[in-house]
């Protein structure tokens, strides 16, 4: 993974972040008594989505780095 694929796997990932916060406070806040549960809850969800979509975008990038790796080496093994 490059420093680029990550800088932007990185913000796509707050921007994920802040998403699913906006969305829980518009939509799951008013489920909750307790205001306190809710944002613990809420952290937890969002800092689990955003991680995990920054883990699939690592796991993309390494393979579709390996993909390229054996086509190159293909190509120098026929020449």
């Amino acid at each position: 993974m490059t420093f680029s694929q990550a800088w932007d796997a990185g913000f796509k990932a707050i921007l994920i972040y802040v998403g699913v916060v906006f969305g829980w406070l518009i939509f799951s806040e008013r489920l909750f008594e307790n205001q306190s549960v809710s944002v613990a809850v809420m952290n937890v969800v969002a800092a689990i989505c955003a991680v995990a979509f920054f883990v699939r975008r690592r796991r993309y990038c390494i393979a579709e780095r390996r993909a390229a790796e054996a086509e190159v080496a293909s190509i120098l093994a026929e020449i």
